[in-house]
């Protein structure tokens, strides 16, 4: 899709069908890997009534002024009341040129506080980050997205069983029949974790990046 030259307009909405993420997807992978460790959150400008979506709007400027150089862009979304937008969509500079804004990488931001009393929206709930791929309400029509959780207190370890310890207790309570011990995160040699997940309309790997905010 990145090479091929034409003259037409794009259908609306087609992009997705079309894309290959063989090259801009690793590309997205590689370049959070590298920046993330970086970003570092200026706590006088936090709202403390939105301290996430603060997080994210500082993380979205951030990553687009280390990605001048690529391919895509990273785009903050406003604050929804039904919280059916990802925290921030990855769209091609060249679909935005051609009049397409979908998003073909989609990344819910959640904070890993253990003060928190809505901590496990990470997983699941009203809010829940994995729970909203796996109902098609983030990532539709895509096979790779991601999570960053913003590590408030503990340790990225710590929140790496954590979270594994709330999908268990998912796969033991028959009232929530939709998760199994297979979507639990599981290591890699990389910056982050990965898990697998079925969902309404197919199959989609998610990518766990733990952001240390100090």
């Amino acid at each position: 899709m990145l090479s091929r030259q034409s003259n037409k307009q794009p259908q609306q909405n087609k992009h997705k069908d079309n894309f290959k993420p063989e090259g801009v997807f690793f590309s997205i992978l590689n370049f959070l890997s590298a920046n993330l460790p970086l970003f570092v959150v200026n706590k006088t400008q936090i709202n403390p009534n939105k301290i996430e979506s603060s997080y994210n709007s500082q993380l979205s400027m951030f990553l687009n002024a280390r990605s001048r150089m690529e391919v895509f862009l990273f785009q903050n979304s406003p604050e929804q009341e039904n919280g059916r937008i990802p925290d921030i969509g990855v769209p091609l500079i060249k679909s935005i040129i051609c009049n397409n804004y979908e998003s073909i990488f989609d990344i819910e931001c959640k904070r890993l506080n253990t003060q928190l009393s809505h901590v496990k929206q990470y997983v699941c709930g009203n809010t829940g980050g994995i729970q909203r791929f796996k109902l098609d309400q983030h990532g539709v029509d895509l096979s790779y997205s991601a999570m960053i959780g913003y590590v408030e207190d503990q340790t990225s370890e710590y929140w790496f069983e954590q979270i594994n310890g709330w999908i268990t207790d998912l796969c033991n309570n028959e009232s929530v029949p939709i998760w199994s011990m297979n979507e639990c995160l599981t290591k890699t040699e990389e910056e982050y974790f990965i898990s697998n997940h079925n969902k309404k309309k197919g199959y989609i790997r998610l990518f766990h990046f733990f952001k240390t905010i100090n």
